[in-house]
């Protein structure tokens, strides 16, 4: 069995997520936590026991005993992490969205299709939940019918607010966690996009003014299917979440088992209506809401048996683009 040393940037929540489900792996060993914070760096280390904490991202991409690199920082540093990766020859799992621009965006994707002696994975995590995998099953073999509603919304109470602050100056909401359900769209459906639209707000004065804080985005897709996703990070809205899929057959919601009322312990909740029965069944899965630990799985098969990306590097761009132009045409009305 061969031991992937693995090097973590970023000791933040998401670097935090990766660790908490990989560093049991017995095909893997954390080799550097790096983060400018020394302090952050020494808890991750002793958290995860981690053989060395390091503070220039650089210098710890350069080292000999590194082979797959976590990237868990902010997105306008991501371009650069893949470019020393490249480089110095690393295996790169990088946290979505690929970078904080269009521009640099398609730089990002033409060094990854440039440099295939590398295997580059994106953090659409929900491509390895089992509860969504379900979900999106469920739907291509004809349990609600076509063309679907998609309703979707993920708003916080950001306690933390300069934490949320620190990412919108960086990109929107809509951006950051919009590329997960734009992709989950195109990927329960698999129609493309046709058209987006929306509105948006800034809520607080610290936002920039060519931000939102909160967004509503609208998509019709091909096939006649259309979906909203809703996100907000502001201090005076309440937290939500919303995964619901209605067809002409029935209907489909999905409630995190940490959403639940009772049984939380039975996982996630699926709750299917079928029409035109008017039955409703209720399927419970044990599912881990972020599975880093599958996530790293797949990249790991990249590596080892040349498997595809999942999602693929040309659909990772697609949820990017589309959520750009969705976010260009929402802070152009505002």
């Amino acid at each position: 069995m061969k031991i992937h040393n693995i090097a973590l940037i970023g000791c933040g929540q998401m670097g935090a997520a990766h660790l908490d489900d990989i560093y049991f792996k017995e095909n893997v060993c954390i080799t550097y936590v790096c983060d400018l914070d020394v302090q952050r760096a020494e808890l991750f280390k002793r958290k995860y026991n981690a053989k060395s904490i390091i503070t220039d991202y650089k210098e710890c991409i350069a080292k000999d005993d590194v082979d797959i690199v976590i990237c868990a920082t902010y997105p306008s540093t991501h371009l650069d992490i893949l470019k020393e990766c490249i480089k110095h020859n690393k295996n790169l799992l990088c946290e979505k969205p690929i970078t904080s621009d269009l521009e640099s965006g398609k730089e990002f994707v033409r060094l990854v299709k440039e440099n295939p002696q590398i295997k580059v994975l994106i953090g659409h995590i929900l491509r390895h939940n089992t509860t969504y995998n379900m979900v999106r099953d469920m739907i291509f073999d004809g349990a609600i019918g076509s063309p679907i509603i998609m309703r979707m919304a993920q708003n916080h109470h950001t306690m933390n607010w300069q934490k949320y602050l620190g990412l919108i100056k960086e990109t929107s909401p809509l951006v950051d966690c919009g590329v997960h359900y734009i992709d989950v769209m195109r990927w329960f459906t698999g129609a493309e996009i046709v058209s987006v639209s929306g509105v948006g707000l800034r809520t607080d004065e610290e936002v920039p003014k060519d931000k939102c804080n909160y967004a509503l985005m609208t998509a019709k897709l091909s096939d006649g299917s259309v979906g909203y996703y809703e996100v907000g990070w502001a201090n005076t809205m309440s937290s939500d979440n919303l995964k619901e899929f209605i067809g002409p057959k029935g209907r489909i919601k999905l409630v995190y088992r940490k959403d639940r009322q009772t049984h939380q312990e039975e996982g996630d909740l699926i709750e299917y209506y079928k029409y035109p029965e008017k039955t409703y069944q209720l399927i419970n899965v044990d599912s881990k809401r972020k599975p880093t630990g599958k996530q790293l799985d797949c990249l790991i098969d990249m590596i080892e048996n040349g498997a595809d990306a999942n999602p693929t590097i040309d659909e990772v761009w697609r949820s990017f683009e589309i959520a750009q132009e969705a976010d260009a045409i929402i802070r152009g009305a505002v």
